[in-house]
């Protein structure tokens, strides 16, 4: 039998319009409590993540195309937290909790790798009663117009962000006006001249967040740990937190993490070696975890990969000291420490790192007037 083709098609798009016109009638009616179902209701999907301005894939332009560029709501917008946080995340001022993870897509194309951009620096912004000397001391302004030009997914704060007292007048007055123009997409740490208020309290209140907790950015996970030990029950084997930092390692087995906190493991600075962090050192070791960020020492040091003894290892974790955020500057005490590779005692500055899915690239951005930098990049272990 010879068909017509020519004829027949007319038809099979008249029956297929039918059947299209049915199902919509049916959708209609279905409506919950009588109402027509809206069809955006009937519909699942997730949110592919993107990377946020400023951020790029490691080799490639910073630039994202015009089609890359995330909407605002991916970006650490206030109202938001850039990234899902734990489920022991508090979130500050102006931020909400969202869920940890999301359901996977339905369809669709595979989400691509996401790299993320954090700025970092620790002891920060000066006593307002001693304001003064800009730019040799109190330089907390100049640091945060850095961040600004940076543009990062996050702000890292690496402890005593706030002088002498960081009262909540204190903050206010200096942290607020300058590094707190980034609130909504901070992430603090906690470090000793917080406790100079009793429990830290105003700490808290400015910031919202516990006293150590994690989160997720891009395909990091995140934890920010709290070096004043006895404040918290002790640091040490068995202590409330390494349990908790045990138990989080155990739950988030991503092949990249970075852990920050105040008092540096490791340091040749004023304050020398953070002994009470012993033993988290070595579980971080243990755990793989890559970077490790810190201040309290007013100086700038990077070590290649160090064991649970300080010892150079390839299989080590990399510490990063940035108490550069603009209080003042601490001179070395004491000769470059084993993998101690850089060092600077003389510049304020933050970090800039741009996390990607495989790992991760540094570059310190000295604030005007100052010369010194450093950069290069790793990969995750």
């Amino acid at each position: 039998m010879t068909i017509n083709r020519s004829h027949s098609r007319p038809v099979l798009v008249a029956a297929r319009l039918a059947g299209f016109g049915l199902i919509l009638a049916t959708l209609w009616a279905c409506g919950v409590g009588g109402q027509p179902a809206q069809l955006g209701a009937l519909l699942t999907y997730s949110p592919i993540p993107s990377g946020a301005p400023g951020s790029s894939v490691l080799g490639a332009p910073d630039t994202p195309a015009a089609s890359d560029t995330p909407a605002a709501s991916d970006t650490g917008t206030p109202g938001a937290p850039p990234t899902s946080p734990s489920p022991g995340f508090i979130p500050g001022p102006g931020q909400s909790p969202v869920p940890e993870t999301q359901p996977p897509p339905t369809e669709g194309p595979t989400p691509r790798p996401v790299t993320v951009s954090i700025v970092a620096a620790g002891d920060i912004a000066c006593d307002p009663a001693h304001n003064v000397n800009q730019p040799t001391n109190c330089d907390q302004a100049a640091t945060a117009n850095l961040i600004g030009q940076l543009r990062p997914t996050a702000v890292l704060t690496l402890g005593d962000n706030q002088y002498e007292k960081n009262t909540l007048a204190a903050f206010n007055s200096v942290f607020g006006p300058t590094w707190g123009q980034y609130r909504s997409i901070m992430y603090p740490t906690i470090g000793n001249h917080e406790y100079l208020t009793h429990g830290a309290a105003d700490y808290f209140a400015y910031f919202g967040v516990p006293a150590y907790y994690s989160y997720n950015l891009g395909d990091w996970h995140m934890i920010s740990l709290n070096s004043e030990c006895s404040h918290v029950g002790g640091c040490g084997a068995g202590s409330p937190q390494e349990r908790w930092l045990l138990a989080d390692l155990a739950a988030h087995p991503s092949l990249c993490t970075l852990v920050t906190w105040h008092e540096p493991r490791w340091s040749s600075g004023e304050h020398g070696d953070a002994a009470q962090m012993k033993t988290i050192w070595a579980d971080l070791v243990n755990a793989n975890v890559d970077v490790v960020l810190s201040g309290h020492n007013h100086d700038y040091e990077r070590f290649v990969p160090l064991d649970a003894t300080g010892q150079p290892d390839p299989s080590g974790t990399t510490e990063f000291v940035v108490g550069t955020g603009g209080k003042n500057h601490y001179a070395f005490t004491a000769s470059p420490l084993a993998g101690e590779v850089v060092r600077d005692d003389t510049s304020f500055g933050v970090i800039d790192m741009r996390l990607g899915p495989t790992g991760y690239s540094w570059k310190f951005v000295p604030a005007p007037g100052y010369a010194f930098t450093d950069s290069g990049s790793a990969s995750c272990h």
